[in-house]
C-alpha cells in the first residue's frame, strides 16, 4: 500500500519544544543528518509535516518539533506547545544550553507566493538538508521544507522554511542552541 506525501494544512502546524529526546519514529524522517557541535550532537531531521531539531549534551537534551497537530506526539517534559500562526519567539535556559527560537509564518497572494517560492526552490539546493514533496494536484507547486544550519563557536543557528501551496504560505523558523558557559 503506497501512502501520499501530502503537507498538512498549514492552520494544523504547531511547535513543540522537549526537554528530552523524541523517539525518531514519532517524527516520520524522510531526510536526516547529524552534525558534531563541540562536545554537543545535533541531529536534523525533515518529515512530510515539518521538522525536528535535536541538540544533545552529555546531561541536557532540547528537541524542537514543527508538525501537525494531529500528528501524536509526548505531552512529558513539553516546555513550549504553540500553534504556528503570526510571529513569535521563545527562550528557554537548560543545564548548559540556551534554546531560541522565533518564527513568522505568513499567507501572501498567489502571484507573489509562486515568486516566492521559485526563489525558495533555488535556495533548497544549497540547503543543509531539503525535501520536495507532492503538491495536492497535479498542478500544485512542491510543498518544499528545507535547513540551512550555521556553527557557531559557541553553538548551532538553523534555519528552517516549509511551503504550504493550498494555503499560499511560507513558514520560517530561525533556531539557535547556544552553548553557555560553565
Amino acid at each position: 500500500m503506497t501512502t501520499e506525501l501530502i503537507r498538512p494544512d498549514v492552520a494544523d502546524m504547531v511547535l513543540r519544544v522537549y526537554e528530552r529526546s523524541v523517539h525518531p519514529e514519532l517524527i516520520e524522517t524522510l531526510r536526516a543528518l547529524r552534525i558534531q557541535v563541540g562536545r554537543y550532537e545535533a541531529t536534523l531531521r525533515l518529515s512530510r509535516h515539518g521538522h525536528s531539531l535535536e541538540f544533545r549534551g552529555s546531561d541536557y537534551t532540547v528537541t524542537e518539533v514543527a508538525t501537525s497537530r494531529h500528528n501524536p506526539l509526548p505531552v512529558h517534559q513539553c516546555m513550549v506547545d504553540r500553534r504556528l500562526i503570526g510571529y513569535r519567539t521563545h527562550m528557554v535556559d537548560g543545564r548548559g544550553v540556551r534554546y531560541h527560537c522565533s518564527y513568522q509564518l505568513e499567507a501572501v497572494p498567489a502571484e507573489v507566493y509562486l515568486q516566492i517560492h521559485r526563489e525558495m526552490e533555488m535556495d533548497a539546493r544549497k540547503s543543509t538538508l531539503a525535501i520536495a514533496l507532492p503538491g495536492s494536484s497535479t498542478s500544485s507547486p512542491l510543498c518544499l521544507s528545507f535547513l540551512r544550519s550555521d556553527l557557531l563557536p559557541e553553538g548551532l543557528v538553523v534555519h528552517s522554511y516549509h511551503t504550504f501551496p493550498d494555503n499560499g504560505a511560507i513558514l520560517r523558523i530561525q533556531t539557535l542552541f547556544e552553548i553557555l558557559p560553565e
